[in-house]
């Protein structure tokens, strides 16, 4: 195969490589493209093998970089490693160039292409937002490739070892040595390769990995692999991402049990070598060992390293050690690009959840994007809260249940939580909301407390009718009565009385919907409106077995749409709460605007709240918790409130 420079008559072929490889809004134009080909400023390639015209990549030098525009394959010349080659004359031009540096824009829903550009080693240094059109952002990624060669690479052991006596371009210490000396805390452009006994939890060789990872070197195996190989859940979802490979490899083996071994990157049963050379592109460690079990089909059960040391026949795996450090690029497991784990709360059993089952898949690949890994965990889960670094509650909260138990001892482990347990204290209790937003000058309806231990009677005589009580810790419309005089007043307060020595009595607004205002980081990012259900006084009538009649329609709309005066309202009352996620519901009677609620944990579902923002919706929530886990390194945590 050979690359050459595009001409003029290439533009037939250029068009239709564009035609082919992309959606139309992302395709270059032809007139676009007999520009790049013309200009002094641009290279455009063409790869050709046997004669034929297979793939083409254009290139934009910069000062410091060099950006490939576009970089494209046909579909029957894949899989050759031509787009390999392509991004090698990339390199090739820019070192002519005198820039160390690629840059690229990659859909961040295409993970098979994210995957591939990593494993050359391109790393996401930025989120585009909208980059292709609206709701479709791409991740920028970059590739160092001289930082990449003046990169040293240094082997770690807890042992004496000849072994790497031979082999080019390596550096042998000791792990004391690498945790002790300061001159390699100081050290920039080193691989770190921790070859010790044993990576167990605070032994040396677990904080040799640690350290590098402080120092920001890169470390084989790293710290995030360590606990992958000790966590079922990761290690199931590894296997899942070759189950096929692993059925078709294994498939004739008449155990149940099989260990398959890597070293250097080399198996020694050739008959297993693709599987591995697969699994090697999701871990990564220089000497690993995979076990697999067979019960109705093959598993992934269990991921180790190997020891050295104990290796007597070790000599043989010399020449795959030399071939191994040789390389100028080391895979990064996928699942390592993962910068922050999040524990998503949800309820299985839940009837009405504040997201449904599509809106959960949407948080999950918003955060995943942004270099989450996501786990969804449920209420028999909470000793494993301080295994993560964030919590999104995704189950109806309440101060007395086990919602607010998690919120509270994540933050106590310093986690970043979602509703954080201040907000589902004050949100649930609608006798500090009355006196919060009262003393914040927030205009709400007319209200009164009625406490139990007073003359409450009295009170009834100046109320106007209907009315509507409140439990105070009532939720998702629950505990809310509309009363029509005194007598059917006095009946419920009775039974309210019962779960609650304080009653919320307000006058009762018509009217046709409410506003919902979603509030995050104290900035309004998505606006409804729910109708009252058919019949009905509430947007939900739970009295009713119709389930046609039992919701209110919504409408969603943008946030510029919204009265100015609404969004103002709406943010005055959340800000009074915090600065977390929260549904602020009002009411426009006569010109004037009303708060009725502030709730923690508002709704996020798939079809209603984002109807407008589409998956922006999620990744600005996802966004958050990202850029408050980065800000959190320099805050001061405050334990009580």
């Amino acid at each position: 195969m050979e690359i050459v420079d595009a001409r003029l008559e290439d533009l037939e072929f250029l068009e239709q490589l564009e035609q082919v490889s992309f959606v139309k809004h992302r395709q270059a134009t032809r007139q676009s493209l007999r520009n790049s080909v013309l200009s002094s400023h641009q290279k455009v390639s063409i790869a050709v093998e046997h004669g034929e015209n297979c793939g083409a990549i254009i290139l934009m030098p910069h000062k410091k970089h060099m950006r490939i525009y576009s970089l494209a394959v046909l579909e029957s010349c894949a899989q050759q490693g031509i787009g390999t080659k392509l991004i090698d004359h990339a390199v090739m031009v820019a070192k002519e160039m005198g820039i160390g540096t690629l840059t690229l824009e990659a859909d961040m829903h295409n993970t098979k292409l994210i995957h591939w550009y990593e494993k050359y080693g391109f790393e996401t240094i930025q989120v585009l937002v909208d980059f292709y059109a609206k709701n479709e952002d791409a991740f920028r990624m970059a590739l160092d490739f001289e930082e990449q060669e003046n990169t040293r690479n240094i082997v770690v052991t807890d042992f004496d070892t000849d072994f790497f006596n031979e082999i080019p371009d390596i550096t042998q210490i000791r792990a004391n040595q690498y945790i002790e000396d300061g001159s390699y805390q100081k050290m920039r452009n080193i691989r770190i390769f921790n070859l010790c006994s044993s990576l167990s939890y605070q032994t040396v060789g677990y904080y040799v990995s640690l350290l590098a990872l402080a120092r920001n070197h890169a470390v084989y195996p790293n710290a995030t692999s360590l606990r992958d190989f000790k966590n079922a859940v990761i290690i199931k979802s590894i296997g899942e991402e070759v189950f096929g490979q692993i059925q078709e490899t294994l498939q004739e083996e008449p155990v149940k049990n099989l260990a398959i071994e890597s070293y250097f990157g080399f198996c020694i049963e050739r008959r297993f070598s693709n599987l591995v050379k697969s699994l090697n592109t999701l871990y990564e460690a220089p000497l690993i060992r995979y076990c697999f079990v067979k019960k109705h089909v093959w598993e992934l059960h269990k991921v180790t390293t190997i020891d050295l040391n104990n290796r007597p026949d070790l000599e043989k795996f010399k020449i795959h050690a030399m071939t191994y450090f040789s390389q100028k690029r080391f895979t990064r497991g996928s699942l390592n690009r993962y910068k922050y784990d999040l524990a998503i709360l949800v309820d299985d059993q839940e009837a009405n959840p504040p997201s449904n089952k599509i809106a959960l898949g949407k948080f999950r690949l918003a955060a995943e994007s942004l270099g989450f890994h996501v786990e969804m965990i449920k209420k028999k889960d909470y000793l494993r809260i301080p295994e993560f670094d964030a919590l999104f509650i995704r189950v109806t909260t309440n101060v007395n249940d086990y919602t607010y138990d998690f919120a509270r001892y994540a933050y106590s482990e310093g986690l970043i939580v979602i509703d954080d347990p201040w907000s589902i204290l004050r949100c649930s209790n609608k006798l500090y909301l009355f006196e919060a937003l009262q003393a914040a000058e927030v205009r709400i309806p007319k209200t009164w407390p009625f406490s139990q231990k007073t003359d409450y009677r009295a009170k009834l005589k100046s109320v106007q009718y209907p009315l509507i009580l409140k439990q105070p810790d009532s939720a998702f419309s629950l505990g809310v009565h509309k009363v029509a005089d005194e007598a059917e007043c006095l009946e419920i307060l009775n039974e309210l009385y019962k779960e609650s020595e304080i009653v919320i009595a307000q006058e009762f607004l018509p009217s046709s919907f409410d506003w919902r205002i979603g509030i995050l980081d104290q900035k309004p990012f998505y606006a409804c409106k729910y109708y009252m259900a058919k019949n009905h006084w509430q947007i939900y009538n739970w009295d009713t077995s119709n389930s046609q009649e039992a919701e209110g329609d919504t409408e969603t709309l943008p946030i510029e749409k919204v009265p100015a005066m609404v969004l103002k309202t709406a943010l005055k009352a959340a800000n009074k709460i915090g600065s977390g996620l929260y549904g602020v519901d009002l009411k426009e009677i006569n010109g004037e605007v009303y708060v009725i609620e502030v709730n923690d944990n508002p709704n996020l579902d798939h079809g209603i709240e984002d109807a407008v923002l589409g998956d922006q919706l999620y990744l600005q929530v996802m966004r958050s918790f990202y850029n408050r886990l980065e800000c959190e390194r320099e805050t001061i945590r405050i334990i009580s409130q």
